[in-house]
């Protein structure tokens, strides 16, 4: 039965029509640890991130990645944050649904971002999908299928814009360390 909000409003301000969660504040992060696994490697965070994981699910950050504000990670099963990523404000990044449709259950399939991925301001990375190396996902992006490594991917769904040259060059030149990378001595100024 709907009713006028002034109706119910002490209900509402008791909270009775609230659902929470046990949500704990570690540092800019808040985590939901509903018995799962959080890996982080030496990464940065920015305030209001946020990373669910469900029972059996598993969550691994990898080093040099940095994830900016309020974005949120949702994990049932498996989301693998590859090294010296760059995920931009209010991304989400999910392998569930968390609802069935119609009388199926749920389907949770691990998300990959492979090393060295860009993802853009307010995009969304869904279930069953990964990221190639060294990819890019423009802003505001709905990624719904897997990407080549070293692609460009924009619009709602995801499609490729661009191919990329790899960090070695396309010339098979050996890996030079960039400064996010422990090995790298910079060069001296001429």
């Amino acid at each position: 039965m709907l009713q006028d909000y002034k109706t119910i409003q002490d209900r509402l301000e008791r909270g009775d029509y609230t659902a929470s969660f046990p949500w704990k504040k570690i540092g800019p992060v808040w985590i939901l640890d509903q018995g799962g696994t959080i890996l982080l490697g030496d990464v940065k965070m920015f305030d209001g991130v946020r990373i669910r994981v469900g029972p059996g699910g598993h969550v691994e950050v990898g080093d040099y990645t940095h994830i900016n504000l309020r974005t949120e990670i949702h994990c049932k099963k498996r989301v693998v944050i590859g090294p010296n990523c760059s995920i931009a404000w209010d991304v989400i990044i999910m392998d569930t649904d968390y609802h069935g449709i119609g009388y199926n259950p749920p389907v949770s399939l691990p998300t990959t971002l492979e090393e060295s991925v860009w993802v853009g301001n307010s995009s969304i990375i869904t279930k069953g999908v990964t990221i190639g190396r060294g990819s890019i996902v423009a802003a505001g992006s709905v990624v719904v299928k897997s990407v080549p490594p070293f692609t460009i991917v924009g619009g709602n769904p995801a499609k490729p814009i661009k191919e990329i040259e790899p960090f070695e060059g396309k010339h098979g030149q050996p890996y030079e360390p960039k400064w996010w990378d422990p090995s790298h001595t910079p060069k001296p100024l001429p």
